[in-house]
């Protein structure tokens, strides 16, 4: 591995014209642009053959100017697109030539963008990059082509990111993932803990030296693995904690890297993270991790205490002596089942394969168990073991596994209530599965369960996901009264949580009919569509997603309804839901659609999805000319015809409704 330096890397090449890139070869491209930052997995064709197949092709906007340009291998996959986003580059046929000025490069694998370079202030060098798809979700902040600051990380990335940085020797990598000071003291967490991660910074040239001198196994080739967190915790804002927010934070994490060169994966350190704490959109170390041999027992060091202990002003364990907090299973027996874990069947494997997979699961679990020290630790691992039972079970292969719940849900406790709440969803699982099955009745026999569940465990850690889950059910199936009464109880009890916010936006959705609507967002093209717009028209909302075949084939039945009825004030405003933009990008290649689309990413934990608890797409709105909702609950492209009033040329103000509709 490298020492710790402080060098740069190359700047990127943003700021080409395009019409540079239209005049060389997809060789010349390919082999002359790569990503300014280490450690980007994209396609490149490895013969001269597939190279000379590829093709250079002209990227355009909806209105014919040429953007930028791409290029495909011979199947057709994209390989690069290399764009302008703000039009200084647009040139259509009889204008004259514009300013070029390409600000966004672009790299793909599978066809997938998994790399993205951006000149966002158009001073032609790099400032932001993104990792998107199978490469993951995280967006830095670049200077002078070096990683600054992260504007989104997630806990597994940030892991992913100081393994990158230590095999380089990147101080300035790892401090980019370490909370500062000023950001502890925004989380609003004690100033004793302040004043210890202000001493750390000042020597975190020498501790970054000395853990580097104990990676056993580590070289130039080594790469990260995985982060095993079990689950995240939560420090809730209140007067116990004396925070202003609350505090999620990962405890006792620890990373397994991929050794590289001829080192024995046996004898290779792996990493044990104290706390990784979540500050915005990033997640971020409290203090650097420890290197642990994998021939002595993982044991945290008792210096570098506890965010949680610091909160409530205790002192709690960290070293595993049977408290919260302390990771004491021998390094064979978690390795035992990193390597298990690592040989998972993939997707085409038989059921009974995968099942005699967890089966093998649970054995090492045990012994797992049978060494941890810990309440949280055990628990922790006793979650895994009920969760792949329930795999096992409801794979109808291990009829037996019932005796095996019923045992856990004996010893009570936590252990008890979550082997409960997932024996009651496999056994739904089993009975959908058989043939000729009657899902309704399995429906309201799972619903009936999840009640008596409620009933039985009222404080269990389980309560909002299942009351989630008997609303979301009720919901579904139109049983409004119901549903509101679950997601009412959710937002009530556990407003912090994510369902219950989740809950809170259904309750919303639930009470929209004959309520003006609210509703804005960022369309394709970077301007605002808001339902403002529609006045004096019909409109039918809708929220999607790419992904979804039962939304496509909505959508084909939508271009024929506002084919038909667009001439008559009536239009449609859709919110695609897709996780990343690329997705409805990938979509729309060679296709339009004739009404507005707010892009929304983040799937169903998105603002707008959030807004309105949607819990499912297709889920459609109908919207009167004056604003006001008439129905919450359009299923069908085909139901929207039966609340307009015939004759339809006769309604001149647009499309009429029925006001009697429930």
């Amino acid at each position: 591995m490298r020492a710790f330096r402080t060098s740069l890397v190359v700047a990127s090449v943003l700021g080409i014209a395009p019409a540079w890139v239209q005049a060389q070869k997809a060789e010349e491209i390919l082999t002359r642009f790569k990503p300014s930052l280490k450690g980007v997995e994209f396609d490149t064709p490895s013969t001269k053959d597939e190279v000379e197949a590829c093709k250079v092709e002209r990227v355009t906007d909806s209105k014919g100017g040429v953007t930028g340009f791409a290029v495909r291998d011979s199947q057709g996959k994209l390989l690069r697109r290399f764009i302008d986003t703000n039009g200084t580059s647009s040139q259509r046929e009889g204008e004259a030539k514009a300013a070029t000025h390409l600000d966004q490069w672009s790299y793909f694998h599978d066809g997938f963008e998994v790399y993205r370079e951006n000149d966002t202030n158009e001073d032609g060098s790099l400032d932001e990059v993104r990792w998107l798809n199978s490469g993951g979700t995280r967006i830095a902040q670049v200077k002078a082509g070096k990683i600054i600051a992260w504007k989104r990380l997630s806990a597994e990335e940030a892991t992913r990111v100081l393994v990158q940085a230590l095999v380089a020797g990147d101080g300035a990598l790892v401090e980019s993932v370490m909370a500062s000071p000023a950001e502890m003291k925004a989380l609003g967490v004690p100033s004793d803990l302040v004043e210890k991660t202000t001493e750390a910074v000042a020597a975190r040239a020498a501790a970054l030296k000395a853990l580097q001198g104990t990676l056993k196994g580590w070289d130039a080739q080594t790469t990260w693995s995985r982060f095993d967190g079990l689950m995240p915790h939560v420090i809730p804002s209140d007067s116990a904690s004396g925070l202003a927010q609350e505090v999620l934070l990962y405890e006792n994490g620890v990373v397994f890297v991929n050794p590289g060169g001829k080192a024995d994966p046996r004898g290779v350190t792996y990493l044990q993270v104290p706390e990784i704490v979540k500050i915005g959109e990033t997640w971020k170390f409290v203090t650097l991790p420890k290197a642990v041999d994998p021939t002595e027992p993982v044991v945290a060091d008792a210096e570098q205490g506890s965010l949680r202990s610091s909160i409530f002003g205790r002192t709690e364990s960290v070293a595993g002596n049977g408290s919260e907090g302390g990771v004491t299973v021998p390094a064979e027996v978690l390795k035992k089942l990193a390597d298990h874990d690592s040989k998972m069947p993939g997707a085409e494997a038989s059921a009974k394969v995968l099942a005699q997979w967890h089966l093998d699961r649970i054995e090492i679990l045990r012994e797992v168990i049978g060494k941890a020290k810990g309440d949280d630790e055990r628990l922790g691992y006793y979650k895994q073991v009920i969760h792949d039972l329930a795999e096992a079970y409801k794979s109808g292969l291990y009829p037996q596994g019932v005796q095996v719940f019923d045992r856990l849900i004996k010893q009570g406790g936590k252990v008890g209530s979550f082997a409960e709440y997932r024996k009651i969803l496999a056994e739904f699982d089993l009975e959908a599965d058989k043939p000729g099955a009657n899902l309704l009745e399995a429906q309201e026999s799972t619903l009936k369960k999840l009640e008596e569940f409620l009933d039985a465990n009222p404080k269990a850690d389980e309560v909002p996901d299942v009351l989630f889950q008997i609303a979301n059910v009720n919901d579904f199936n139109a049983n409004e009264d119901q549903a509101r009464k679950y997601f009412g109880q959710l937002a009530k009890d556990y407003p912090g949580t994510d369902v219950g916010k989740k809950a809170q936006g259904a309750l919303t959705r639930l009470e929209l009919d004959g309520k003006p609507l609210s509703l804005s967002g960022t369309s394709l093209t970077g301007k605002t569509a808001s339902i403002a717009d529609y006045k004096g028209k019909s409109v039918l909302v809708l929220f999607w997603m790419s992904l979804a075949e039962p939304d496509k084939r909505e959508i084909t039945e939508l271009l024929d309804l506002h084919k038909r009825f667009s001439d008559k004030e009536f239009d449609i405003l859709s919110v695609n839901l897709d996780p990343e933009r690329a997705l409805l990008d990938d979509y729309l290649k060679g296709k339009s659609l004739p009404w507005a689309v707010i892009t929304e990413t983040g799937g169903l934990d998105s603002k707008l999805a959030n807004q309105f608890g949607i819990i499912s797409t297709p889920t459609m709105f109908l919207v009167d000319p004056q604003g006001k909702v008439v129905s919450h609950r359009i299923r069908k492209a085909s139901e929207v015809e039966k609340y307009l009033e015939k004759p339809l040329a006769s309604s001149s103000a647009g499309l009429k409704f029925e006001t009697n509709n429930k």
